[in-house]
């Protein structure tokens, strides 16, 4: 079964989301993305790998605000680093905007 987890923008602005999936559990190695569009104050389920590629390696987040793009990447270097924990640990994650940039929420849905 695919990985599947339950994305929010908590933020007053559109993101267009890349999910980076991991190929087993080794971060080091890719296994493809998953592209999407939240809306503010939008959530969507997304599924995203196969059967083997379930976790997530990290996320790549697009938004434009006030004539500016903001653009920011996140990926696991180290498995079971904090990220690779929120990212992977827990079924929702909300993408909060915080002045330019952006963090992350996770918890069971």
């Amino acid at each position: 079964m695919a990985g599947r987890k339950l994305f929010t923008n908590r933020s007053d602005y559109a993101l267009a989301v890349t999910l980076l999936i991991r190929s087993s559990d080794n971060p080091n190695n890719q296994a493809g993305i998953k592209q999407f569009t939240l809306a503010p104050s939008e959530s969507q389920w997304q599924e995203y790998g196969n059967d083997t590629d379930i976790y997530l390696n990290g996320f790549k987040l697009v938004a434009s605000h006030n004539g500016a793009l903001i653009a920011q990447q996140d990926i696991v270097v180290i498995r079971a680093s904090p990220l690779d924990n929120q990212l992977n640990m827990f079924n929702a994650v909300d993408f909060v905007g915080e002045n330019w940039g952006y963090s992350i929420r996770t918890q069971q849905a």
